[in-house]
């Protein structure tokens, strides 16, 4: 399920459950929106759950809109990766300008080929590449199915804006302790399922902002270039020209190659570049270009390719969270409790302790179809006898079904023992399946009708017969 509406989801699950009497949101809003979103996503074959998880995030959609509303402080709540994404371009920048200043650790005026800062944020780079490539198998077999925890270092930007949130809702306690109440509830819920999203923009800020380490490291190069006159040289107290001009190759090679800029040719023309009493060193201009392109492949590059990574897996993780289990009672009872329509493919009904006529079979249909589409297919299943209860479980099938419906007789007295054992039977089965299959009591007044013929009170006794019936199959 895509993220946005998971959390939408969550967030109107918990209001609802922590305003039962609808002060937060009222329950003619509730009732309303289940409507719009029934008749924005009608039912599609074979796709039951995924029709029930389309409703559900039309609904909490336009839920979540009405809170926002009324209370800034859902809005501020649900504003947890938005200020990741405020606070990482405030990262990015910061990183910059610890970059540029890098580039003016040595106060002097020359620069060091050889030395801090390019070198030592080379070396870093490479450290942290290694230890990428040691912890890549650990970090597949923990995609393929394993238990996975998420270092600490992706998640402590996410961690920032969530407590400064959880800080906003226990405020919000001293004026509305249901809501409050709510966001907490949500907040915790919503935590570990967006974890792997949250780590994944954790992981892209962090490459990002080491590569704007390096971009700051070259604009700083360039900086002090064009500014001042500077020249470019080496010292060491362990190693001699030989030894230098071996490690120049090593750090210089590639972007030696990739700009056309020459090293020096031999260990003599290595010497002049030897600082010694104030004397040495050579022109700055091309060993910036080649400071500045080694820092782009080594660090820039590599940096970027992990980001786009990064946000690769980002969206795949954002789009294929998993709805949690306590998602589906809580559909059911949405869906189910609803009196908007209820738009299915395939119906099937079962008669319970009687025989309905050729007449009530097409009286039902034609209505099932005004309810649920023209082209719903309706299926009869066995009559369930009386007494024979078990026969429910073959006459129901949640699997199959969109809508299962019972159909009873108005002029039958409800016994618990038996229409009662059919009910209960047809809600455990639809509890237990995994699909978005609901379940529909329908009365049949026509064999009451016949027999009470034209009696002057019989519009009452079918409305006290209704009342027992509806009350009986709510309990």
């Amino acid at each position: 399920m895509d993220a946005n509406a998971l959390r939408s989801i969550l967030l109107v699950k918990n209001v609802e459950e922590q305003d039962p009497d609808g002060s937060v949101l009222p329950l003619a809003e509730r009732d309303a929106a289940t409507r719009d979103a029934l008749r924005l996503h009608p039912a599609v074959a074979g796709q039951a759950p995924e029709q029930a998880w389309r409703v559900l995030a039309a609904r909490a959609q336009a839920l979540q809109a009405r809170l926002a509303e009324r209370h800034p402080v859902v809005t501020r709540t649900l504003e947890l990766e938005s200020q990741l994404s405020t606070s990482g371009w405030l990262v990015l920048l910061v990183a910059f300008v610890a970059g540029v200043l890098l580039s003016l650790y040595d106060s002097r005026v020359r620069i060091e080929v050889l030395a801090f800062p390019l070198l030592g944020v080379v070396l870093w780079n490479l450290v942290v590449y290694t230890v990428l490539m040691v912890s890549a198998p650990r970090a597949g077999r923990a995609r393929s199915g394993a238990p996975r925890g998420w270092p600490a270092w992706t998640l402590w930007p996410a961690r920032w804006g969530w407590q400064r949130a959880a800080r906003l809702i226990k405020q919000s306690s001293f004026y509305h302790r249901p809501l409050s109440a709510a966001l907490r509830k949500f907040s915790a819920e919503w935590w570990p399922l967006a974890q792997p999203a949250l780590s994944q923009q954790g992981r892209r800020l962090f490459h990002a902002g080491s590569a704007a380490v390096a971009t700051g490291l070259i604009a700083g190069f360039y900086l002090r270039g064009v500014g001042l006159e500077y020249r470019a040289g080496w010292e060491s107290t362990f190693l001699g020209p030989a030894q230098i001009r071996a490690l120049l190759g090593w750090v210089y090679g590639p972007a030696s190659l990739v700009t056309g800029i020459a090293l020096p040719a031999d260990t003599n023309a290595i010497a002049e570049l030897h600082w010694r009493n104030g004397q040495g060193g050579s022109r700055a201009a091309p060993w910036i270009h080649l400071m500045s392109a080694t820092a782009i492949l080594y660090v820039v590059l590599p940096r970027l390719l992990l980001a786009l990574w990064a946000t690769v897996r980002l969206r795949d993780e954002r789009h294929r969270i998993a709805p949690p289990e306590s998602l589906l009672t809580y559909a059911r009872q949405v869906l189910d409790g609803s009196d908007a329509a209820l738009p299915a493919q395939s119906v099937r009904l079962a008669a319970v302790a009687y025989r309905p006529g050729v007449a009530t079979e097409q009286g039902v249909q034609r209505l099932l179809r005004a309810v649920c589409g023209p082209d719903t297919r309706v299926e009869f299943a066995p009559v369930i006898e009386y007494g024979n209860e078990a026969a429910m479980d073959d006459a129901t099938d949640p699997q199959g079904g969109d809508l299962n419906v019972l159909l009873f007789n108005l002029a039958a007295t409800p016994e618990v023992e038996n229409h009662g054992a059919v009910l209960q039977r047809a809600r455990a089965r639809r509890d237990r399946a995994d699909t978005g299959s609901r379940l529909l009591v329908l009365l049949d007044a026509s064999p009451y009708l016949a027999r009470m013929g034209g009696d002057a009170s019989l519009t009452t006794r079918i409305e006290q017969r209704h009342a027992a019936w509806q009350e009986f199959v709510r309990g």
